[in-house]
């Protein structure tokens, strides 16, 4: 079972504060007179909540926190349903290179890095322009906010499916 959006992002936010505070932890173990002082840790309130059963997050700063993806874009209600909400652009042409990594969320970065259909932009008069590695990461940032956003879609979708039930 995938973890719904809000709770990846609180999760994540919970696991740096503690990454945070271990580093400092650590740096102290060097000092004989803070050896071993414990660094409180703040309390991380979750940063979004759904406002209403069919709302979407709007937030990508929070958005790009989330890893954990179940949606089902072969599934052509979905698809509809994502389309209805504005959504489904973020993969681009059904059966496109773009499409298949929304498709197979499970395909990571270094498959797209290696990908030519992504290093290099459309053809123009006849020249080709290769991306740099700066632009190659903002594509990559772009495809894990699009796939959130498919996710926080599919969370509202599956739950109004199981209603009907």
């Amino acid at each position: 079972m995938t973890t719904l959006i809000e709770d990846q992002m609180h999760q994540f936010l919970i696991a740096q504060e503690e990454a945070r505070c271990s580093a400092l932890e650590e740096k102290y173990k060097n000092n004989e007179a803070t050896k071993d002082k414990k660094v409180k840790r703040k309390d991380i309130s979750k940063p979004w909540t759904r406002s209403g059963r069919d709302s979407l997050c709007q937030e990508n700063e929070l958005l790009i926190l989330v890893s954990e993806y179940n949606y089902d874009l072969s599934n052509k209600n979905f698809q509809d349903y994502c389309k209805d909400r504005g959504i489904l652009s973020v993969a681009g042409k059904s059966g496109s290179k773009r499409w298949d990594f929304f498709l197979n969320y499970k395909k990571l970065k270094g498959s797209f890095s290696i990908d030519p259909y992504f290093q290099y932009a459309e053809e123009v008069d006849g020249k080709k322009y290769r991306y740099s590695d700066w632009e190659l990461e903002i594509q990559w940032k772009i495809i894990l906010l699009g796939r959130a956003k498919l996710q926080d879609c599919w969370e509202i979708f599956s739950s109004k499916v199981n209603m009907e039930k």
